[in-house]
């Protein structure tokens, strides 16, 4: 499957995307094919319906950046014990929890339990799971082109500049010198800009940056003013 053209109406144009496909072989060469996007075998363990919601918010956020670049992108079903959704790596790894993504139903429970909690920005659907790793990748989209190269070394640097949230801190901080200027003297106002996204956003600058992505993406002009900051830097950057 790939991008085309099909009549509807009166001749109009139908889109082909990632939501139309039919089975796990129809998604994985679609993203490939569209986007250079691999999916490891391990994805079958996912459910898939969910993995084809995830895959449509892969290719939404790859749509409004650009510059992220989706050859580097790889989506596994290989994410380890506990029970988070998923995870990501600074080398392009997306990994699906497959204990955990059982079911769009059962994803939709537990969910919605986080935003009663405020864990995850309140206004954000199950799909947010993989905004909320895209928005790492914009992180780590950054990281290897300002240390690129195959080698020990450069790898050993990404990981070290991924691992202290390097690039994420930066970022964080450029935007809360425009939301809350006087950050620097008044900690507390840094503190309570990134509270005010979600209890998950105060983990650290990398999980800011996720969690602002992630409230922007689904609240746009009503997010919080730290994520709107961190959206338009993310934008200036890859967009």
């Amino acid at each position: 499957m790939g991008k085309g053209t099909g009549g509807i109406g009166n001749g109009g144009i139908k889109r082909i995307g990632s939501m139309d496909a039919q089975n796990l072989g129809d998604l994985s060469r679609y993203m490939r094919e569209t986007y250079g996007l691999r999916m490891d075998r391990s994805v079958s363990r996912v459910d898939f319906e969910v993995t084809r919601e995830m895959s449509s918010g892969i290719e939404a956020m790859l749509a409004e950046f650009p510059g992220i670049t989706a050859s580097d992108l790889r989506l596994t079903g290989r994410m380890p014990g506990g029970s988070a959704y998923a995870g990501t790596t600074v080398d392009g790894e997306i990994l699906m929890h497959p204990g955990v993504l059982t079911s769009p139903e059962a994803v939709k429970r537990a969910y919605e339990r986080d935003i009663r909690s405020g864990y995850h920005p309140e206004g954000t659907k199950p799909v947010n799971i993989i905004i909320h790793e895209m928005g790492h990748q914009i992180e780590a989209e950054l990281i290897r082109r300002r240390i690129p190269g195959k080698d020990p070394q450069s790898r050993a640097r990404r990981s070290d500049a991924w691992r202290n949230g390097t690039v994420a801190s930066e970022i964080v901080s450029r935007a809360l010198d425009r939301a809350a200027p006087g950050w620097h003297q008044n900690p507390q106002l840094a503190a309570d800009q990134i509270g005010r996204i979600s209890r998950y956003a105060a983990s650290d600058a990398s999980e800011t940056v996720a969690e602002a992505i992630s409230d922007y993406y689904s609240n746009r002009r009503n997010a919080k003013p730290l994520s709107k900051e961190i959206w338009r830097i993310a934008k200036e950057e890859l967009g």
